[in-house]
């Protein structure tokens, strides 16, 4: 009876599919890899995110608020002036 000589540089070699082996793991690692990916790229392309322009939000309101301020001022102005001729 012959026996058949598994080495692979030296090393012993047992006659196991890698494949076989690693299948789960393989398949596990790639889903998880491209759903993260997926889920990545779809947040940072989200178009309701607020806090991606939180600064041109933060300004914008400000020149409203100075309009409002000043609307107010001259509503006012408007008010004393009516008050004082009569």
């Amino acid at each position: 009876m012959t026996t058949l000589n598994r080495t692979f540089f030296g090393m012993r070699v047992w006659p196991a599919s890698m494949l076989k082996t690693y299948f789960p793991f393989l398949l596990s690692g790639t889903t998880a890899y491209f759903l993260f990916n997926f889920a990545a790229v779809k947040m940072m392309d989200d178009p309701t995110d607020k806090w991606a322009n939180i600064v041109e939000n933060v300004r914008q309101a400000s020149k409203q608020q100075a309009l409002k301020n000043e609307a107010a001022d001259w509503y006012n102005a408007q008010i004393a002036k009516k008050e004082g001729t009569h």
